[in-house]
């Protein structure tokens, strides 16, 4: 049986669609929002260092890879974290690079001077993190891809980076 026009009409003037209506809007809203941080994020890269020792006269020497110290400049910002007692979490300590040496020693600056007791400075462990640049997410993602821009590609993996460099 079919239904009649003024029947049809008046069920679609009731049924107005408005959840849906909130729903896309919500979306289109956050899909903005989303693309506005793609293009506008800064997103801190770092050069991490394989080991770190104190000298006997106080100063803190990181050793970096090559390519990584290439990036680092005298000045730029650091942190030091270093291992204390196995049953403590790893001291963090903020840092400032003051010289940059031969095959990927740097050395670093702590900005606080009085370490914990805790600290063995013979058998130290640690690294050190020193912030190389700033980037968007979208230049990561071109960089990543390879594509678009002059730089040289970065791995996603270390296993890349192992079979880049053979």
């Amino acid at each position: 049986m079919s239904l009649q026009f003024s029947r049809s009409l008046r069920s679609l003037k009731v049924d107005s669609f408005r959840a849906s209506r909130i729903g896309m809007v919500l979306a289109i809203v956050f899909v903005f929002a989303l693309l506005i941080w793609f293009f506008f994020a800064k997103v801190t890269l770092y050069e991490v260092s394989s080991e770190v020792e104190i000298t006997s006269d106080g100063r803190i020497i990181a050793v970096f890879n090559e390519e990584g110290a290439k990036r680092i400049q005298v000045g730029q910002s650091a942190i030091l974290r270093l291992e204390g007692k196995p049953d403590e979490q790893m001291l963090t300590l903020p840092a400032v690079v003051i010289d940059t040496r031969e095959k990927g020693k740097v050395e670093i600056y702590s900005l606080e001077t009085n370490l914990p007791d805790t600290i063995d400075l013979e058998k130290i462990k640690g690294m050190v993190e020193v912030e190389v640049e700033y980037v968007t997410p979208v230049s990561l993602v071109l960089r990543t891809s390879g594509k678009y821009i002059n730089q040289s590609k970065i791995p996603i993996s270390p296993q890349t980076n192992q079979e880049m460099q053979k």
